[in-house]
Order: C-alpha cells, then sequence, then structure tokens
C-alpha cells in the first residue's frame, strides 16, 4: 500500500513504520484546519511527570497525543481514542496563520507544556496540568513586529528557540 496519498487542503495523515522499510498511512484527519495545516508535534509518550517514576500508576499509560497549529489561527490539540482520532482542544489565542507548534519533552514537570508562534509575530506557551480536564491556560511570551516561523524546545524542555523571518 503507498503511504502517501494526495490528500485535500487542512489533512493530516497518520503514518505509522512497520518495519523493512514499511509504511501504512494508518489514519486520516480531513478537515484539521479549514485553511490548511501548517505543524505538527507530538505530545511526550508519557503523561506528565510519570516519565521519572515508574512506581507511578500512569506510567504505562501511554499518551496517544499531538498538536497542530493552521491557516485559521488556531491550535488543536488531538487525542486517539477507540479507532480515531479526536479534537479534544481548541487553544484560541492567535490572529493569523500559525505557524509551528512544539509540544515540550516532559522531563519530570506537572504539566504538559505546548508553545506555538504564530504570522502575527505573538509566541504563546499553553500549560495543562490535566489533559483528560484540558483546562489550558495560555500566556503570551513576546509580541514580535516580525512573522515567527519555528520554534524548538531543549530535549529538558526548559528553554524554547524561536526564529523569526
Amino acid at each position: 500500500k503507498q503511504w502517501y496519498q494526495r490528500r485535500v487542503r487542512g489533512t493530516i495523515s497518520i503514518v505509522q513504520g512497520f518495519g523493512d522499510d514499511k509504511f501504512e498511512s494508518s489514519h486520516v484527519i480531513n478537515n484539521a484546519h479549514t485553511t490548511g495545516v501548517n505543524a505538527v508535534s507530538w505530545a511526550p509518550s508519557h503523561p506528565a511527570s510519570t516519565t521519572l517514576d515508574p512506581s507511578s500508576k500512569d506510567y504505562d499509560t501511554v499518551n496517544k497525543r499531538f498538536v497542530s497549529g493552521g491557516g485559521d489561527s488556531m491550535v488543536r490539540v488531538w487525542k486517539f481514542s477507540g479507532e480515531e482520532w479526536a479534537c479534544e482542544a481548541e487553544l484560541k489565542g492567535h490572529t493569523n496563520w500559525v505557524r509551528d507548534v512544539a509540544w515540550a519533552p516532559d522531563t519530570g514537570f506537572t504539566t504538559s507544556t505546548i508553545a506555538s508562534c504564530c504570522h502575527d509575530g505573538k509566541v504563546i506557551i499553553w500549560q495543562c496540568s490535566d489533559l483528560d480536564k484540558g483546562n489550558w491556560e495560555s500566556k503570551t511570551m513576546h509580541a514580535f513586529d516580525d512573522v515567527i516561523w519555528h520554534l524548538s524546545w531543549s530535549v529538558m524542555g526548559d528553554i524554547l528557540a524561536e526564529t523569526i523571518r
């Protein structure tokens, strides 16, 4: 099966590897963002604060989530439940195209952290202490006079790099 297939604007494809250079499109999210998807970033595989504590009751829980940003000025958090991906949160705060999103690595912090940047010059940090409740809080870190194109967290998740046009 061909893993890459032509998709319509605003579509996210989840492609899974099976070894021996075999890749298959396992899921497709149509209309994830109405005017196009610009970025995606996977959440850490374990819930926040369990990575360093194997005795935690949640340690074996696999966190199947990612974040996306699009031309519709939205940041969306997606969760795999059952057999499909569903949008579990819409994070509003940008006024133009979201250029990049980055989910911070979990190195023992008690919150999940996402950074997003936008054509409007803003970098927003989103934090949530309980993903199942989905109470995301935002803080605008910068409001530059130019477009912010990309973001990247350090391996420890405590330093954020940003690129400006």
